[in-house]
């Protein structure tokens, strides 16, 4: 080999490992986001009265069962849009008539809450606002059931006992399939608007 072949052996040697490095170091990093965690914020105040408040887009699961016994006062509160809440089959609840509703979403979008338990608020077990989604819920003795804007939904849900209406959609951009509803709004009417996407039982007939 020539000096110069023997030279440029040398340089391209000498580079290969600095272009490699420079690569893993210039490429995008992918990282799934863990979930965030609902805790009860016993301190909250002011204006929103929530014993847990939700104010920034992203994906929530609950890791134990919480009790709201704060009148007036809503379970969780989600003040932003685009936020998912997995209750990983715990329960939120309440003994008290006067507490608020156990998830208040009123006004955002984009909002999921899924796969739990929620029982004894004086208000709605779940207020959603457009384009929002709730499945997997079992919704009990409380005030209603769910209430959803536009463009909204509920699926998959057992929705029993509640003094007002289990369903109560916005308008008929809404849609419901595969829910149980039971003894809801005292044995009156169990949904209000919504589009029935069929598999729905409203006091044991199709509905």
């Amino acid at each position: 080999m020539s000096n110069r072949g023997a030279f440029l052996f040398h340089r391209i040697a000498m580079l290969a490992p600095s272009f490699v490095v420079a690569m893993f170091l210039g490429a995008p990093v992918f990282a799934q986001q863990k979930p965030m965690v609902i805790e009860p914020n016993l301190s909250a105040s002011g204006a929103i009265k929530a014993i847990t408040v939700i104010n920034k887009s992203g994906s929530y699961i609950l890791n134990r069962n919480i009790v709201d016994n704060r009148a007036g006062f809503d379970g969780v509160a989600v003040t932003a849009s685009n936020v998912t809440i997995d209750l990983e089959g715990f329960t939120l609840s309440s003994t008290l008539s006067t507490t608020g509703n156990g998830f208040n979403a009123t006004g955002q979008s984009n909002v999921v809450i899924r796969n739990g338990i929620i029982t004894g608020f004086g208000g709605a077990a779940i207020i959603v606002g457009n384009s929002g989604s709730v499945s997997a819920i079992t919704a009990t003795l409380n005030g209603s059931g769910i209430s959803c804007g536009i463009g909204c939904l509920a699926s998959g849900n057992v929705i029993q006992g509640n003094t007002g209406l289990g369903l109560n959609f916005a308008d008929n951009t809404s849609g419901y399939v595969g829910n149980i509803l039971q003894g809801n709004n005292n044995g009156g009417a169990q949904i209000s608007s919504g589009t029935s996407l069929n598999q729905n039982v409203c006091n044991g007939t199709a509905c």
